[in-house]
């Protein structure tokens, strides 16, 4: 009697539970309308496009997120929840399409030339070889994708119905037109192109809040040998220009790191960075957004402490029938020994080019430049650094506005700048033993500006300003990675690879470096 009073108990119990741990065969279509039943939802789907009908067998609670979260790993859908409504959509078929962008004339081949699909804000750019390598949903079939590069005309392939390899995409370069011949209107410098397009900002540039989908790569080098892999994707919340850098947001949806084999960074700069704290390495590269942040208080400011710099106009260039003013800058600031930057013996320059639509005196495009002096150390070891990574900073216009498109440049590693022999010697006498650096590259591949459609970025899992995601293990999500379809590792250059796998996969290096190897 007692047995069966116990059985009687656990049977009441398991039923006042409802989905609680149940496992056993059943299809998708019961899940779901179970789900939308416990949570007052109404389910909602098209049987034309969903099949409800597969079956399934999997644990799962009446916790709503964690119940989508499961069925979307089982299945080919999409789940998303509208008012009072539980909607089911099809992941839609990705179209694999790969190539090389090359000029026209001397067939060689154009590094970060830009890809973007016309009106809907989606897009990549080319590798350091030319090379791209883009998947996209088969509901873009027929639209067209519109290539892109300074100083070229625009080129374009409409998106066919299936998957294409090696799409040789030529572009023909447009006339430049010398400084020489250019004569400036009577009274006009070259510092009032700059001006008038800092002026216009606001008019050029988003001020409402946006989501941007991103990837972050960093590769890092020791002498010219590949030493580190960091690859990231965000979901980035964009204030607009009216608000300063810390109004936005960065959610780090998924980080892969590989070994590091860098020279570590010396003890004295870890006593820096704990009075000092830590300046994340993605933040920072999205912080050179010199036109979003134009406000801010850099020592490095051409686009408001005119004073501080000279400019000279360096020509008109055409882009597709838009002329384009080239504007190079140099900095030129006041010392306290009473000498300008330029005048001092020894310095290398620093500069770089603003291009200004001639139209709507837009910036396009912002390059950063250093003219190192001909006695300078770096020179050594020039040679050692294979690929001349430019610093720049690059526009886009969607629907007659300008949005971020990329940002590419060099940067500190995760450890020492180098090595000296004489560490403590003169500039002038410094001998460099090792050279390390990282070349970056942040790119926007998708741009929302409905708020409607955008994705919640919660408190938890804001990427902080502080946060040392060198160090930081995170997890590695290696299916994700695998249909990832923005600069995967085919585009990468090919001797990097085979650098960084010299020991071993990087697979095992991406698992090994994650918190799903980590000990508790």
């Amino acid at each position: 009697m007692k047995r069966i009073l116990n059985l009687f108990i656990l049977n009441v119990l398991v039923s006042s539970f409802g989905f609680a741990q149940t496992a056993q065969r059943t299809t998708f279509f019961n899940v779901l309308n179970n789900l939308a039943k416990t949570n007052h939802l109404e389910l909602s789907y098209s049987s034309d496009l969903v099949n409800l009908n597969d079956s399934t067998e999997f644990a799962f609670s009446k916790n709503l997120d964690s119940c989508i979260v499961q069925v979307e790993k089982l299945s080919r859908l999409k789940i998303q929840i509208n008012n009072s409504h539980l909607i089911i959509l099809p992941i839609p078929k990705l179209i694999h399409l790969s190539g090389l962008v090359i000029d026209l004339n001397t067939k060689e081949t154009l590094p970060h030339a830009h890809l973007l699909v016309k009106n809907a804000g989606a897009g990549t750019i080319t590798n350091q070889e030319g090379k791209f390598d883009f998947k996209i949903s088969s509901q873009m079939a027929g639209n067209e994708i519109q290539f892109s590069f300074l100083g070229y005309k625009n080129g374009s392939f409409r998106i066919p119905n299936s998957d294409i390899d090696s799409v040789i995409i030529e572009l023909e370069p447009t006339p430049y037109t010398l400084g020489d011949i250019y004569i400036l209107p009577k009274g006009t410098q070259a510092v009032d192109f700059v001006k008038k397009a800092v002026k216009n900002i606001k008019r050029n540039y988003h001020r409402a809040t946006i989501q941007m989908e991103a990837f972050y790569r960093n590769t890092s080098f020791s002498n010219g040998k590949a030493s580190q892999l960091i690859e990231a994707a965000l979901l980035i919340e964009d204030k607009g220009i009216d608000n300063n850098s810390t109004s936005g947001k960065i959610e780090l949806k998924e980080m892969r790191k590989s070994s590091n084999y860098l020279i570590p960074q010396p003890k004295k700069y870890e006593i820096f960075e704990k009075f000092w704290g830590h300046k994340n390495f993605i933040h920072r590269c999205y912080n050179k957004n010199m036109v979003r942040f134009y406000r801010e208080d850099w020592w490095f400011s051409p686009l408001t402490k005119y004073e501080d710099f000279k400019y000279e106009f360096e020509g008109s260039l055409w882009l597709d029938s838009v002329k384009v003013y080239k504007i190079k800058y140099i900095w030129n600031a006041m010392l306290p020994d009473g000498k300008r930057v330029t005048e001092r013996e020894n310095v290398n320059e620093l500069g770089g080019y603003i291009y200004i639509g001639a139209k709507d005196f837009a910036i396009l495009k912002i390059e950063q430049k250093t003219w190192r002096h001909k006695n300078s150390p770096w020179n050594k070891l020039e040679n050692n650094q294979r690929s001349n990574t430019p610093r720049e900073i690059c526009y886009q216009k969607i629907n007659g506005k300008y949005y971020l498109k990329y940002i590419t440049g060099i940067s500190s590693p995760n450890g020492s700048f180098g090595e000296f022999e004489n560490d403590n010697g003169n500039r002038e006498d410094l001998i460099i033993k090792t050279l390390q650096w990282a070349e970056e590259i942040l790119l926007v591949t998708q741009i929302q500006t409905d708020r409607k459609e955008f994705d919640k970025i919660n408190y938890r899992e804001k990427l902080a300003n502080d946060e040392n995601s060198y160090r930081i293990k995170y997890n590695y999500n290696a299916e994700f990675w695998k249909n990832y379809n923005v600069l995967k590792e085919n585009p990468m250059e090919e001797k990097f690879i085979k650098e960084m796998e010299w020991e071993k996969s990087l697979d095992i290096q991406f698992e090994e470096n994650s918190s799903n190897n980590a000990k508790d």
